[in-house]
């Protein structure tokens, strides 16, 4: 399984897809993928057994905020790629 690190950014404009899971939640939980997506800040998991697909592909996403310390956090740079 791959360990991902987000990029925290600043809040996203009103309109950004957010997820805002609660305390102990995950953002988006997948059943088969390779992949950890974690906060960029306290390291908390914020995605996990996700896919390319699940990840990029499913329900638009701009930023997941941390249940845990409250940082909003991106995809990182690299990680979008298309074949």
């Amino acid at each position: 399984m791959a360990q991902k690190e987000m990029r925290v950014i600043p809040k996203p404009a009103a309109g950004a897809a957010v997820l805002e899971p609660e305390a102990g939640q995950l953002a988006r939980e997948g059943h088969e993928g390779a992949d950890t997506y974690r906060c960029g800040a306290c390291k908390t998991r914020l995605m996990d057994k996700v896919t390319h697909m699940d990840v990029y592909h499913g329900e638009p996403l701009d930023a997941i905020r941390c249940p845990k310390c409250g940082k909003y956090n991106a995809l990182p740079h690299d990680d979008h790629h298309h074949h």
